[in-house]
C-alpha cells in the first residue's frame, strides 16, 4: 500500500480561512473525501488497493464501510497506510450496500465540509498529515473549465509560492502524538 498520498487543497478553501501549506507542516484534518469523475462499478473481488494513475488520481477497489441516501464512505487500504474516504453515495451503483466492494478512478481532496452520517463513522475519516512536497495545479482553465488536453503541475515549497485553483498536497499520514 502507499505511503504517500496525494491530498487536492483547492485555492478557495485558504481564502476561506484555512492556512496555506509548507513542506514540512504537520497538520490534522477532520476528513477526508473523495470525488469521481464516472460511477463506479461494483466487483466480486475482495482485496482492496490504490494504484496511482495521471493527474495526481488513484485506481481504486475499495470496501464500502458505510453508506446512506445522502453519503457513503469506503476504504481501500489493508493496513495503516490504507485510507477512508467520504463521498455523496450517487458515485455508487444504486443497488451497492456495505460491504460490497467497487473499483472506480477518484481523486483525494481535503473538505471543508462532508455529507452527515454517523459521528463514529465519520470521526474514522480523520487524519494527520505531515506534507513531503507540493505540486501546483497550473493547468489552464477555458470558459470556467479545466483544459485537461493541458495539465500543468508546478513543484513549490508553499501554496502561498504561487497562485493556482488547486495545489496537490503530498503527504504521508502519521500517527497522532
Amino acid at each position: 500500500m502507499l505511503a504517500e498520498w496525494n491530498l487536492h487543497y483547492e485555492d478557495w478553501i485558504i481564502g476561506d480561512g484555512e492556512p496555506d501549506r509548507r513542506i514540512g507542516d504537520v497538520f490534522d484534518w477532520f476528513a477526508l473525501a473523495f470525488w469521481s469523475e464516472e460511477a463506479f462499478e461494483r466487483v466480486h473481488e475482495s482485496g482492496r488497493s490504490a494504484v496511482p494513475v495521471s493527474d495526481f488520481r488513484y485506481r481504486v477497489v475499495a470496501e464500502v464501510v458505510y453508506i446512506s441516501q445522502d453519503a457513503c464512505i469506503i476504504d481501500f487500504g489493508l493496513n495503516a497506510t490504507g485510507l477512508k474516504a467520504t463521498a455523496t453515495h450517487d458515485v455508487l451503483p444504486s443497488d451497492c450496500k456495505k460491504g460490497d466492494f467497487v473499483m472506480g478512478e477518484i481523486g483525494l481532496r481535503l473538505p471543508l465540509v462532508t455529507e452527515v452520517g454517523p459521528e463514529e463513522e465519520f470521526k474514522k475519516l480523520a487524519y494527520r498529515w505531515r506534507v513531503n512536497r507540493i505540486s501546483a495545479d497550473l493547468t489552464p482553465y477555458v470558459s470556467s473549465r479545466r483544459d485537461e488536453s493541458r495539465i500543468q503541475y508546478q513543484d513549490v515549497p508553499a501554496t502561498a509560492s504561487v497562485k493556482a485553483h488547486c495545489y496537490v498536497l503530498h503527504c504521508c499520514k502519521v500517527s497522532p502524538e
